[in-house]
């Protein structure tokens, strides 16, 4: 089996310095997002001990993202069907 080519002229987002870009900018986007956590005060907190942390918002939702994916890689093997399943 021969592996497939890359094409010759690649897509805006297959160029390695686009990605690149594109990463720097999800990581700016990212500071700046924890930093703004400095001038905003939530009046109404869910866990008020925890919410006056910096960047409480952002690592709760990785951690909320990361135990969702774990959870779904769970739920593959439970619900998992044969690749000729719906060929029967």
């Amino acid at each position: 089996m021969t592996e497939p080519k890359p094409p010759s002229d690649p897509s805006w987002f297959e160029k390695p310095r686009n990605i690149n870009l594109m990463i720097g900018v999800l990581v700016l986007v990212c500071v700046a997002l924890v930093l703004a956590d400095l001038f905003y005060e939530n009046p109404h907190p869910h866990f008020p001990k925890w919410e006056n942390v910096l960047g409480f918002q952002a690592w709760f939702g990785f951690i909320a993202f990361v135990i969702i994916v774990f959870l779904g890689r769970l739920l593959r093997v439970i619900v998992r069907r044969p690749e000729d399943y719906y060929d029967r």
